[in-house]
């Protein structure tokens, strides 16, 4: 079981990551979402279902970055 400071976690990560999305990123932002939820898909149903919804955001940004 998880505890409300892992959900914490979750829920900084997954601002973190649509910021990064938001600043031109998204990519990387889902291939570390990506990461993610393969870790939690197991262990933690309903944070991976979190992880999801954010990459499900990212996918729908713009990407700004020069790769």
């Amino acid at each position: 079981m998880v505890g409300s400071d892992d959900r914490d976690l979750v829920t900084l990560f997954t601002k973190a990551l649509r910021k990064l999305g938001e600043a031109g990123r998204p990519e990387e932002a889902s291939m570390l979402g990506a990461q993610a939820w393969w870790a939690l898909k197991d262990t933690d149903a309903r944070a991976a279902e979190r992880v999801n919804g954010t990459m499900h955001y990212l996918a729908g940004l713009p990407s700004t970055a020069d790769d």
